[in-house]
């Protein structure tokens, strides 16, 4: 249409602003966000007397989608031997003990909830879940609860004394 820089000009920074309000992220992913929504603005041409709120809500779903993305990914650049960096960056002795005990749990589940599990804690949704693994979103609830399940029961077998703590 002709309008976009002018639109841009007009709503970038308030876009911005307006989708670090709803989404819990980084500058940067904010900032990716909205350039995806931007990019989405060129390619399908909105309405333009609702266009603020259709680059909001894009922009919105780009960035949990980015979140999720995000989440994902393994966290590699702490290796064990830079213990300078550990102690900077806040590693501490209860953090180690509890990551190890969370992935002797994991260990302890039947196949399929531990992949289901591991999926779901790296941020995949049940439904991604359910097409990874071909199967349906209510199979994938139920696998998901009986590992929940295990895990509470291996919790407390481990510490009898702690019936509420997680």
């Amino acid at each position: 249409m002709g309008d976009e820089e002018a639109l841009f000009r007009r709503h970038h920074a308030e876009l911005r602003r307006a989708v670090r309000h709803v989404v819990n992220a980084s500058p940067e992913l904010v900032e990716d966000a909205c350039q995806i929504a931007w990019t989405q603005l060129l390619r399908n041409q909105p309405r333009r007397e609702s266009v603020f709120g259709w680059l909001r809500q894009v922009a919105i779903h780009e960035a949990y989608r980015l979140s999720r993305i995000e989440r994902r990914e393994l966290r590699l650049d702490l290796l064990p031997g830079d213990r300078q960096r550990a102690i900077r960056d806040g590693f501490d002795l209860d953090n180690s003990v509890r990551a190890r005990e969370a992935l002797r749990l994991l260990a302890s589940l039947p196949e399929k909830q531990r992949r289901d599990y591991a999926l779901h804690a790296a941020g995949f949704t049940y439904k991604e879940i359910a097409e990874l693994s071909g199967r349906t979103r209510t199979n994938v609830d139920k696998t998901l609860d009986r590992a929940r399940a295990r895990i509470r029961l291996e919790r407390l077998r481990a510490h009898p004394g702690a019936r509420g703590a997680k």
